[in-house]
């Protein structure tokens, strides 16, 4: 049987891109032009592990509920803890060339004791 900490290296060792997530900051407007512009925070940056969810990104509804479908699930090391709903990735490397420079959404984290990874649920955004 596999320790979860081995289990973490293992699941690290397999993160062959790089992104860096980010949250929008309050809106500031150009007093000149009046665009109105969202800075960016980052929260974090480093190794991940990209792959398709599987799904198209619909919300669909179940019974009285709606659940939503995702584009990519972002791995990323399971110490980064404070990646939360609402924030946005770059992808900035891959070994995959049609993923860099893509931005994606978190639509959900998960968590729990014995997980390898930290997986973020992400729609891709323009």
């Amino acid at each position: 049987m596999i320790d979860v900490a081995t289990a973490r290296a293992r699941a690290e060792s397999l993160m062959t891109s790089e992104c860096t997530v980010f949250a929008s900051g309050d809106p500031v407007t150009d007093p000149v032009t009046f665009e109105v512009t969202y800075p960016k925070t980052t929260v974090w940056f480093g190794p991940c592990k990209v792959r398709p969810a599987g799904t198209q990104n619909n919300d669909i509804e179940v019974g009285q509920a709606e659940r939503g479908e995702y584009d990519f699930v972002v791995s990323v090391p399971f110490s980064v803890a404070n990646v939360v709903r609402g924030h946005r990735l770059t992808i900035t490397s891959s070994p995959d060339l049609a993923l860099a420079g893509r931005t994606l959404e978190v639509q959900a984290v998960a968590a729990g004791d014995f997980i390898s990874a930290r997986r973020l649920a992400c729609t891709e955004v323009t």
